[in-house]
């Protein structure tokens, strides 16, 4: 039978034979309080007249025994059912709770709060709703992920079967033909990577903490290095891509050459003509003379966000424009630091990329 239980009957189980109730604890205090007292005017009463009298008779005795054990039983009674009283909109919310986690989904699923009910209760009922309001929120925003997500995954894939497809049929290609379709081909795979990689690093960073390998770093060199990587699409663009500024910080190299890096590549996809990175002690400043971002860099940067964003004129579905920038903000959070958007607009977008201390 155990078995089939859920696994929140078993945790409910397991919670209730772990301790006692809140009910039977204000049970047995309130049944002390009343009791007591009672106690202590019987004794103060009976024992001096019996005293006086010379004896106890077996008689008075029981008689004693009968009067305490009846106090018992009232302010036992007494305590159980003003221990319901008070415990009512507890137990109530109990209840309801009990309700919520038996439903298979929870959506639209809410607390009631009567206004005559405790304050604390109905602040916990509020509190409460407001965690449901999150949690469901979160889940329409993965969903919509998931969703932006798998036609993301499927484009370069279908891209790349239809460019493998051409090699395969065509018999009379050239080999330059072939160059070229292996080319796209391997264009659209990268992409593919670079997606899966994006994914990986935002489900890694979503954690609160993330381990760092802080060392001594020349930011030139890496912004040198990173931007010789991205030397294929600045010459697609027709970008110029100018650095200025030298200095050292100490930084995980590879969690920072990750957030650069998609900094520099949204960079340089939206550009116009040119991109300046200026590197500052504890700041890398990168601006570009592209439309602008398409909304607050806050609401970007999140990796699951549920709306899709116009960048230069390009349609992204949800979340999928975001994880870039999403990835760069925690990483510099990581690292002490922030990302700050320090103009966009119609002439462009300067991000300045804090490193945080040391």
């Amino acid at each position: 039978m155990a078995a089939g239980l859920s696994t929140g009957s078993r945790r409910r189980m397991r919670a209730a034979a772990s301790g006692v109730s809140l009910r039977a604890q204000l049970t047995l205090v309130i049944a002390l309080l009343a009791l007591l007292p009672s106690m202590v005017l019987i004794l103060a009463t009976l024992v001096p007249a019996y005293r006086r009298a010379g004896s106890m008779t077996a008689g008075d005795t029981l008689t004693v025994v009968l009067w305490l054990a009846g106090f018992i039983v009232v302010a036992a009674i007494t305590g159980y059912i003003m221990s319901g009283q008070l415990l009512a909109p507890l137990l109530r919310v109990t209840g309801e709770l009990d309700q919520l986690s038996r439903d298979a989904s929870l959506a639209g699923g809410r607390l009631s709060a009567p206004p005559d009910e405790p304050k604390e209760v109905r602040a916990l009922s509020d509190a409460f709703n407001e965690l449901l309001d999150q949690v469901e929120g979160e889940q329409a925003r993965r969903t919509a992920f998931s969703a932006a997500l798998m036609h993301d995954l499927k484009t370069p894939l279908v891209a790349a079967a239809n460019l493998l497809a051409i090699v395969r049929d065509d018999d009379e290609m050239t080999r330059e033909g072939r160059v070229e379709v292996i080319t796209k081909t391997t264009a659209e795979l990268l992409a593919l990577i670079e997606l899966v990689q994006k994914l990986v690093d935002a489900h890694r960073l979503e954690r609160p903490e993330v381990p760092l390998a802080r060392e001594r770093v020349d930011l030139r060199a890496l912004v040198e290095l990173l931007v010789a990587r991205l030397e294929t699409l600045v010459g697609e663009r027709g970008v110029e891509v100018a650095i200025t500024g030298k200095a050292d910080a100490m930084v995980d190299r590879r969690e920072l050459e990750r957030a650069l890096y998609n900094l520099l590549s949204n960079a340089v996809r939206y550009a116009a003509r040119s991109i300046a990175i200026d590197i500052f002690p504890g700041l890398v400043r990168i601006s570009d003379d592209g439309p602008g971002l398409g909304a607050p860099l806050d609401e970007l940067a999140q990796p699951f966000n549920d709306q899709g964003v116009d960048i230069a004129g390009r349609r992204y579905a949800a979340g999928a424009g975001g994880l870039g920038l999403f990835i760069a903000r925690r990483v510099l959070e990581a690292h002490g630091g922030r990302l700050v958007s320090e103009a966009s607009g119609p002439k462009g977008t300067v991000l300045l990329a804090y490193l945080g201390p040391g």
